[in-house]
């Protein structure tokens, strides 16, 4: 009822009156957009940091235990991967912008260079979260190798796993980018160029 009303109230009003609705309305839809997305990365945040305060601490213990050299070294670079993903996350998170400190066209600007950020980390991700991990435990199984070479069946099955995990993560995120921050970049574009007419 209410919505019928307000439509009537709309196509009633002059064209200008009605553009401005418009641009409250898409202002609306863009911010919605925009908490939204940041609350996500907010509990990502919170995943992510959980998951480093328990990975450091346990492939410290395993490098501490581990008999061969390689094994050691390839799990204390498990656990200075995990504080270097940590540290980028951090990084990005430090972008985040405060709607309260500046002008709503400056927090949209912030906000569009968050949003490339958090595009080029999902599009990057490979590079800076994937290959330092797997690449650290291949060290390490080629120190259990060298120590145990009776399971080699076991590292090679293990060393597959962390390959096919690591793609299907690599295209997860692509996915992600494309799908979840392209769109909301592109409402935030948008919604700039509106607000600069």
């Amino acid at each position: 009822m209410l919505e019928n009303e307000l439509s009537k109230i709309w196509k009633s009003s002059p064209k200008q009156e009605q553009v401005k609705f418009d641009k409250s309305r898409f202002m609306l839809d863009v911010q919605s957009s925009v908490d939204d997305f940041h609350k996500q990365m907010k509990s990502m945040y919170i995943r992510e940091s959980l998951g480093v305060f328990i990975v450091v601490p346990m492939f410290s213990y395993y490098a501490f235990n581990a008999s061969h050299i390689l094994t050691k070294i390839g799990f204390i670079l498990v656990a200075l991967s995990a504080l270097y993903i940590l540290y980028v996350m951090k990084k990005s998170k430090d972008k985040v912008p405060n709607k309260f400190s500046m002008s709503y066209l400056e927090y949209l600007q912030k906000t569009k260079e968050y949003l490339e950020d958090s595009k080029k980390n999902r599009e990057t991700v490979i590079i800076w979260y994937i290959l330092p991990i797997v690449l650290s435990l291949w060290i390490a199984m080629i120190g259990m190798y060298l120590t145990e070479p009776n399971k080699l069946n076991g590292l090679l099955i293990m060393g597959v796993i962390s390959v096919v995990i690591s793609i299907v993560l690599h295209f997860l995120n692509k996915r992600s980018a494309k799908k979840f921050v392209v769109p909301k970049l592109e409402k935030v574009n948008s919604l700039i160029e509106n607000l600069k007419e």
